[in-house]
């Protein structure tokens, strides 16, 4: 008999996780740090917004085939599982308004609901798998609907209670959300000068392009958080690395040009 049980158990421990009990799902992953949204930012209609959801008004739901438990590289599967999405609007109270005009803006957008075996559901966006739910903080990354009313959420960075501490974890995510914008427009006030610089039809356009790049290459970003050096240094580093290029490669020619350094082959002279 021992040996029968043994072997049970045995059976039991090999069963992929998809056919274990149904219990809270818990994905293995931290939330992520950073949102690239700099793309966004040339668009009028973008509202960057931290902020809490308010209470959801839920449409009809439509039974999906299959879905998923979260996105990326964190998805967690249960088996009996059943899926749903859903027509979702609901009201964000700003805390802080970082890119656009926001009052209280209204948000529409379709959320996945997971009924767990055990009758519990999470909800998510339909969209990039970002758990969401009534009074979730987050930053919110939005744009007006064409020809409808309210806002598409575009991009969200939700507060993880476990990645920020001290005696007031929120404001320290506020900090943390505002280096993440200042990021995000660094990238693209370098992206937008390169491009100048790159699209450039004559001299005279040329020089004015390279004097606009010198002067964003100059203005370096306060962060709040010192830790969010490393997302600086990631996010930005490459684009300031092509940057000093061109102004290094422009101050190269312009010297050969007045006779500074010799041409290749020639005297300088």
């Amino acid at each position: 008999m021992r040996a029968h049980s043994a072997v049970l158990c045995l059976l039991l421990a090999a069963l992929p996780c998809s056919l274990a009990p149904a219990q809270a799902v818990s994905l293995p992953m931290q939330a992520p740090k950073y949102l690239d949204y700099s793309k966004e930012l040339d668009s009028p209609s973008t509202l960057v917004v931290v902020g809490r959801l308010g209470k959801w008004k839920e449409g009809k739901r439509e039974r999906l085939a299959d879905g998923q438990l979260g996105g990326g590289n964190a998805v967690a599967s249960v088996s009996g599982t059943q899926f749903f999405k859903a027509p979702v609007s609901t009201t964000l109270q700003p805390r802080a308004t970082l890119h656009g005009k926001a009052d209280k803006p209204t948000l529409q957008f379709d959320a996945q609901i997971a009924r767990l075996p055990d009758g519990k559901e999470q909800r998510q966006l339909r969209n990039g798998g970002t758990p969401l739910g009534e009074d979730t903080l987050a930053l919110f990354v939005l744009t007006q609907r064409p020809k409808q009313k309210g806002l598409d959420v575009v991009g969200v960075l939700p507060f993880d209670k476990d990645q920020y501490k001290g005696s007031d974890p929120e404001a320290a995510f506020l900090d943390a959300m505002r280096d993440v914008h200042t990021i995000n427009q660094r990238v693209r006030e370098l992206e937008q000068a390169l491009a100048a610089v790159d699209g450039a039809r004559d001299a005279d356009a040329k020089k004015t392009a390279l004097q606009a790049l010198q002067a964003v290459v100059d203005k370096k970003p306060d962060l709040k958080v010192p830790a969010n050096d490393s997302l600086l240094s990631q996010h930005v580093g490459p684009f300031e690395v092509r940057a000093q290029k061109r102004l290094a490669d422009h101050k190269a020619a312009d010297a050969a040009k007045a006779g500074e350094v010799p041409p290749a082959g020639g005297s300088g002279k």
